[in-house]
């Protein structure tokens, strides 16, 4: 019990940082790894360095090839960044594992990123002194503790949440039996750019004789091709209102407008939300029905009609076969 209260008392009284004593010089202490840097801000108290600050990070892919003398360089200069104003106009002593380090400091004519770095240090007064064994062992333990750049995705994996599968939703395409009587309407939307205009059409054919009951196209300003389609969906409806309620196929060329109504991808643009949430309503009135995504070759016919009704920017009914 007494070795337990006086190991609790020593964790309790021990400092983990010190305050920044401006009588006090202080010292930094650089180190540099394979992939990281990192730098203390220290005073001197009783004898023994006590830390201010600790810095860190790791090293870019173009500082990876460094020599150790030059990420000794980018430490100090992240530290004194990071504490500028505790170190500014003072006298610094620098910890280093390497004596090259205060030839850098003191050289002249030096070309590339040594000659910058020596320019940004030129304004600082710092002594260069070489750490003895054990002063710089804590940062190498904080460098140590840092993942390396290329690792980091390889570590986050074990960790990263969980997405859900995206669901998939099989549909069997419908068939239709020899002598059925159903209806099969097709859509198609059309519009110019920068929202100019656009036009959308809607057929209702007759099955089993393949007969073409109405048609009619559209034309709105201020569409967008998505919002074209739906348009020309929602006509669809339009036309059907007047028909006896039985089996139903809708056929489009727009996968996006299909597979919205189908609940596959959802729906994410206000405008086509509200377009979606009205077709949905209308759907109410034709419990058996199905929608099927086909070619464009395959929906020429309301293709042909939003066509023209854009370029007349007028929409037409279609009251014969003929047309």
């Amino acid at each position: 019990m007494t070795a337990f209260t006086v190991l609790k008392d020593k964790l309790v009284r021990a400092p983990i940082l010190r305050h920044f004593d401006p009588d006090r010089r202080p010292v930094v202490v650089v180190y540099a790894s394979k992939w990281a840097i990192s730098a203390a801000l220290m005073q001197d108290h009783n004898g023994v360095y006590q830390p201010v600050t600790f810095t860190s990070r790791t090293l870019k892919p173009n500082e990876i090839n460094y020599g150790v003398v030059d990420k000794e360089v980018l430490a100090l200069l992240r530290i004194l960044d990071v504490c500028y104003t505790q170190l500014v106009t003072r006298s610094i002593k620098v910890l280093t594992r390497h004596s090259t380090l205060a030839w850098l400091v003191n050289s002249s004519g030096l070309q590339g990123r040594l000659g910058r770095w020596a320019a940004l240090l030129s304004g600082w007064t710092l002594e260069i002194v070489k750490c003895t064994k054990g002063e710089d062992d804590i940062l190498g333990v904080m460098s140590a503790s840092i993942t390396p750049r290329e690792e980091v995705d390889a570590i986050l994996t074990s960790i990263a949440p969980r997405k859900q599968p995206r669901q998939a939703i099989t549909m069997l395409p419908p068939t239709v039996e020899l002598d059925e009587k159903l209806l099969v309407v097709s859509f198609d939307g059309s519009a110019r750019v920068k929202r100019s205009g656009g036009a959308f059409s809607a057929v209702v054919w007759s099955l089993p004789e393949w007969t073409v009951s109405s048609a009619a196209s559209k034309y709105k300003t201020d569409l967008t091709v998505n919002e074209a389609e739906y348009h020309g969906m929602l006509l669809c409806f339009d036309l059907l209102s007047e028909l006896d309620r039985g089996r139903l196929i809708v056929c489009g060329d727009s996968n996006l407008v299909i597979r919205q109504m189908r609940g596959e991808i959802e729906c994410k643009a206000p405008s086509l939300k509200l377009l979606r949430q009205k077709a949905m309503e209308r759907l109410r009135s034709w419990p058996d029905h199905a929608f099927i995504h086909v070619k464009r070759d395959w929906n020429q016919s309301a293709d042909r009609l939003a066509g023209a009704a854009l370029q007349r920017e007028d929409g037409a009914v279609v009251v014969c076969d003929a047309e």
